[in-house]
């Protein structure tokens, strides 16, 4: 008798649960966009989603601060923008380079954006939106899996 040997074939081309890629949102608030700021991202979204995609060699220099491309998918031009990403005292957090996105993309207070790691590209892909249409599928998302 022969025996059944069940390959499970699946293939998804997305790394992200349901095709939703915006895994890091976040409302904007007014310390995120005042002159010196700095945009402070979600801990648990960086550690459950972000770091595991990123390089080791990257995530183990995230103290020193590492320079990385963030893509602003809004835009017709695909601009991208060069941004340090750097961790102290467990805070994830873009410096160096947010101030021009901030005032290229006219961010205000209530504003809301998404990220993600394209890890084919190693970079972050951006999304701005004035609605809480990035937060609600996250939440939704985030209600189905728990």
């Amino acid at each position: 008798m022969a025996k059944n040997n069940d390959i499970n074939l699946d293939l998804s081309l997305s790394q992200y649960v349901e095709d939703d890629p915006w895994v890091l949102t976040k409302k904007l608030s007014d310390s995120d966009l005042c002159y010196r700021a700095q945009l402070y991202l979600p801990k648990q979204e960086m550690e459950q989603f972000i770091l595991p995609e990123m390089e080791n060699d990257l995530v183990r220099k995230l103290g020193a601060g590492v320079e990385i491309k963030l893509r602003d998918i809004d835009n017709v031009s695909d601009d991208s923008y060069t941004v340090r990403l750097k961790v102290r005292n467990g805070q994830y957090y873009l410096e160096k380079g947010w101030r021009l996105i901030k005032n290229d993309k006219c961010l205000k207070t209530g504003d809301h954006i998404g990220l993600f790691w394209d890890k084919l590209t190693g970079e972050f892909k951006f999304k701005h939106s004035e609605s809480q249409s990035i937060v609600k599928r996250v939440l939704i998302r985030h209600r189905r899996t728990n």
